[in-house]
């Protein structure tokens, strides 16, 4: 990894000349020095990199691929060519809201000049926040990755004044998507989002599946299952489980109500909950438990590691991901990887990645979430025939397949910039 003012040559003098004769596409993993590290857009650009990297010299067609792992508003940056190497800079072990504030000026300020400077043909930003300025002041051209259109869809609860409101948000949401040169949509649901809403020519999109490394999920976790069980006090096939965090799209009435009413057919269930949560946040999500009778059923675990992950999702009697909408839904692809069963909702992409091998339901019918636990604890045969579904499903949404895809996007794209 190499710090540079002026685009020094990466590593060295003879790999420079080289890429003169190559064409060059920067890869913008900053966003992994924010908040995002842990959430959906942050694990996507983390995957694409990885996916990338495992790619050989045949299969990247000629394309010099960099990472962009450090950039300042001064203009200083740091680069490498092993995309696999960074996942978030150490010294930032929680990045905080004042991390996003200075990642987003750095960006809109300076992105241009780390890209004159290492003469890139192109940038791509799997964090679509924080639109570059200065962009037209170089040849380099912008990818951007649109995850989900769920604040043009719900303006009411996701566009508030720090947004700009409905009306100025909806604004910056559009510009964002119809000044770049390619918008990667994730699923064809957002693809379609990005051209009836958004506005994008469908000449400047294109969808390529998130990835997710199935292999790892796959294999038996590396920790003991027991030992994580006694960890959080948890029984097998006692609890359903949740990763993710709380928003209204994420539809916690849901999980709760399905929850409640598998427990008033004699169901001994439980939601565990996995990841960071404010107190106050904590305190909502119970009191609605509360209302519907089931506060001693819900268990907050806050952040835990993959393996642990792993573990629960084969010991849940299944991940639940009742959203009212989603531009993909990694953990979808994670728990069918897993061996988990997955109930969800044909609500945005939901039904598209999770096809024939996950129990669909509408996120407001909670008699229908409930009665899907309620079989799932109580029938074994049901269970395993949705494991070995997912199973079968998830490869379809690997690392390798989304790397694969995304080179064959970028070789064209730039083919097509001549």
């Amino acid at each position: 990894m190499t710090r540079s003012r002026e685009g020094d040559s990466i590593p060295g003098q003879r790999t420079h000349l080289v890429a003169k004769r190559m064409k060059t596409l920067l890869l913008d993993l900053t966003s992994l020095d924010t908040p995002s590290r842990t959430r959906g857009s942050g694990r996507y650009v983390r995957e694409l990199a990885v996916g990338l990297s495992r790619l050989s010299a045949a299969e990247r067609s000629g394309l010099r691929l960099l990472g962009l792992t450090r950039l300042e508003l001064d203009g200083t940056f740091q680069v490498t060519e092993d995309l696999s190497s960074f996942a978030g800079s150490p010294e930032i072990p929680l990045p905080t809201a004042r991390d996003h504030y200075r990642w987003a000026y750095a960006r809109r300020l300076a992105l241009f000049l780390a890209a004159k400077r290492l003469g890139a043909e192109a940038v791509h930003l799997g964090d679509p926040h924080a639109t570059p300025w200065l962009m037209p002041l170089t040849s380099c051209r912008r990818i951007v990755t649109c995850h989900d259109a769920i604040p043009m869809h719900f303006p009411q609860r996701y566009m508030g004044w720090r947004d700009g409101g409905p009306w100025l948000g909806a604004a910056i949401e559009r510009h964002r998507y119809r000044s770049a040169d390619l918008v990667v949509a994730i699923s064809d649901a957002t693809l379609r989002d990005v051209l009836m809403i958004h506005g994008v020519p469908k000449h400047r999109a294109v969808r390529v599946y998130n990835g997710v490394d199935v292999d790892y999920w796959a294999r038996e976790p590396s920790i003991a299952p027991s030992e994580v069980l006694a960890k959080f006090g948890l029984h097998p096939r006692e609890f359903a489980f949740y990763v993710g965090g709380y928003h209204w799209h994420k539809n916690v009435e849901g999980m709760l109500g399905g929850v409640a009413r598998a427990r008033a057919q004699g169901c001994a269930l439980k939601l565990v909950w996995a990841g960071q949560l404010s107190t106050e946040r904590q305190a909502a999500i119970r009191a609605l438990a509360s209302n519907l009778g089931v506060n001693d059923a819900v268990r907050f675990i806050g952040y835990v590691t993959d393996a642990e992950v792993n573990v629960l999702y084969r010991s849940a009697v299944a991940h639940t991901l009742l959203s009212r909408y989603e531009g993909f839904g990694l953990t979808v692809v994670e728990a069918m990887a897993s061996g988990s069963p997955v109930i969800t909702t044909a609500e945005g992409s939901l039904a598209e990645i999770a096809g024939d091998a996950a129990i669909t339901v509408d996120p407001d019918d909670c008699e229908a979430i409930g009665a899907a636990l309620t079989r799932l604890q109580r029938d074994d045969s049901f269970r395993q025939e949705f494991i070995t579904r997912g199973k079968k499903r998830a490869p379809r949404f690997s690392l390798d397949v989304q790397a694969k895809a995304m080179m064959l996007v970028y070789c064209r794209f730039l083919d097509d910039s001549r």
